[in-house]
């Protein structure tokens, strides 16, 4: 089962080669601070690698420090996009059915 972070401390991974494994993710992103769970996941059929994963730390300074080191690093021929999991901080989407304001009526 997956354990989370603190708020901010969760980090999301796309376009992760296949043949990646959960020991080469954790080895990647070690390096920027005290790891609380990785999981890479796993097509159920196949066990073959879906491509994405989740890393959670001890502290938001270490995802940050890995959003800002491997967001766009290359592994192999994949561009790896790193960034806090949905909900999670700055960069979440709204809760469902909240809008941000602004756009047309001004709210009335």
């Amino acid at each position: 089962r997956q354990q989370y972070g603190p708020t901010g401390a969760n980090v999301f991974i796309f376009h992760l080669p296949q043949s990646f494994t959960e020991d080469d993710l954790r080895g990647l992103f070690t390096t920027y601070g005290k790891i609380v769970s990785c999981r890479l996941f796993l097509d159920r059929a196949t066990g073959r690698s879906k491509c994405f994963g989740f890393v959670s730390y001890e502290g938001p300074e270490s995802a940050q420090a890995a959003i800002q080191a491997l967001n766009g690093y290359q592994v192999g021929n994949y561009r790896l996009k790193v960034q806090l999991k949905a909900g999670d901080g700055e960069n979440a989407p709204p809760p469902h059915g909240k809008t941000t304001g602004g756009g047309p009526g001004g709210g009335r």
